[in-house]
């Protein structure tokens, strides 16, 4: 298992905890993986993450589409990135993904995808 991988079942295990989101934007930043250090650093000050229920699966919110007071604030993203999120199950105004590794990583996927499209967080 390599040290990412390592720290990607490290944060599906505690998805809220912005400190080790923090350490995993560094270690990327300094293995040349700047997308991603600069995605994570994002979803840090945004306080955001993927809804974790009581199950393993995993969601995204279309902030653009969801009503006040739906949903889970910390799981709403942009519009722009809810439609380059891959996988998952799409529904109204959510994605659910069978694991929160799979949303971490659609959600990366996708920070790289609109970036690389111009989009400004």
């Amino acid at each position: 298992m390599s040290i990412l991988d390592k720290f990607l079942e490290d944060l599906c295990q505690t998805p809220g905890d912005w400190t080790l989101r923090g350490v995993v934007a560094d270690w990327a930043e300094d293995n040349a993986q700047p997308g991603l250090a600069e995605c994570l650093r994002w979803m840090i000050q945004q306080h955001k993450r993927p809804y974790h229920g009581t199950s393993a699966t995993a969601t995204w919110f279309n902030a653009d589409t969801i009503s006040q007071g739906l949903g889970d604030p910390e799981s709403d993203i942009p519009g722009p990135l809810f439609r380059l999120l891959e996988g998952g199950k799409e529904k109204a105004n959510h994605k659910t993904f069978s694991s929160r590794r799979e949303a971490e990583e659609s959600f990366h996927q996708a920070w790289n995808r609109a970036r690389a499209d111009g989009w400004k967080p």
